[in-house]
């Protein structure tokens, strides 16, 4: 079944540009730092949902989280954000049209249908914040992200530049990966060896 791809990503898009214009307007005096794209919800074989999205500013995460730890915590939090954005007629619409190509054929395609559906999603996070820097709508330090639960589209929404930034975490284990990938393959090998040798082994666990 042919799947209009290009028209969900301008969806995606047009999506998160409109509510951050919104967002922007209804509080201009706050300081809107990023949006994202989340709560990916599918059921394998089954059931796409559309995502919600998600608006945060300094401001409302300085009043949330007072402590440092807790603002480190809840700044990359999408669902724990101030403002969200539920789908809408439309967004339904496309959540029944992309998990009818998904289902197509006993659902033999259902992962590849999904998988490109996130990496659709990714694309439109890149699109929709190059469009607000470029209508002036933000600071080029704004940023909108795809996070799903394993964090897998952040880099796909990302430049390099900007996860190290903002995701120095993902970017230590990006750097380690291709350090690893790298070495010759008898060094990967050994390497890889010693690491798992360094883990506890379950056995050895014990509780209090």
């Amino acid at each position: 079944m042919r799947f209009d791809w290009a028209g969900l990503q301008a969806a995606i898009r047009d999506q998160v540009v409109g509510f951050v214009r919104r967002m922007c307007a209804e509080h201009p005096d706050e300081h809107i730092y990023g949006a994202a794209v989340h709560e990916f919800y599918a059921e394998s074989g089954g059931t796409i949902a559309w995502t919600l999205v998600g608006v945060a500013s300094e401001e409302r995460l300085a009043a949330a989280a007072p402590d440092a730890l807790d603002a480190h915590a809840l700044r990359w939090s999408p669902a724990d954000w101030p403002w969200q954005l539920d789908p809408g007629a439309a967004e339904e619409e496309w959540a029944s049209r992309l998990e009818t190509a998904a289902t197509a054929g006993d659902g033999r395609h259902w992962d590849t249908v999904h998988e490109r559906y996130l990496r659709t999603a990714a694309k439109a996070c890149t699109a929709a914040r190059k469009q607000l820097v470029a209508d002036g709508i933000v600071g080029r330090d704004f940023v909108v992200v795809a996070m799903d639960e394993a964090w897998e589209l952040i880099p796909l929404s990302l430049t390099r530049a900007q996860v190290r930034k903002r995701f120095p975490e993902l970017d230590a284990e990006q750097r380690e990966a291709d350090r690893l990938a790298a070495l010759p393959p008898e060094q990967q090998v050994a390497e890889l060896v010693a690491i798992v040798g360094s883990l506890p082994e379950a056995g050895s666990l014990t509780t209090a």
